[in-house]
């Protein structure tokens, strides 16, 4: 049986051949070739969403409807 994290995984899949380091630079994360792929991913800006509002360190405020950081001090 495949679990919903995994299904959501499943665009990772299809990813074509992409670098992560530039040969030659110095590796910045906002340059990977593959970073760049998944964030264009639906399943994949899903998967990080689910799991950073079931990790407990954001909190949702219904009153104004947004979304915030729990060390957030405004």
């Amino acid at each position: 049986m495949r679990t919903q994290r995994s299904k959501l995984l499943d665009a990772v899949k299809r990813m074509p051949e992409l670098r992560h380091s530039i040969p030659g630079k110095e590796f910045k994360i906002q340059n990977s070739e593959v970073i760049k792929w998944l964030i264009m991913q639906p399943e994949i800006l899903n998967y990080i969403w689910n799991n950073i509002k079931n990790s407990e360190a954001i909190k949702y405020n219904a009153e104004s409807g947004c979304w915030s950081g729990v060390d957030y001090d405004n």
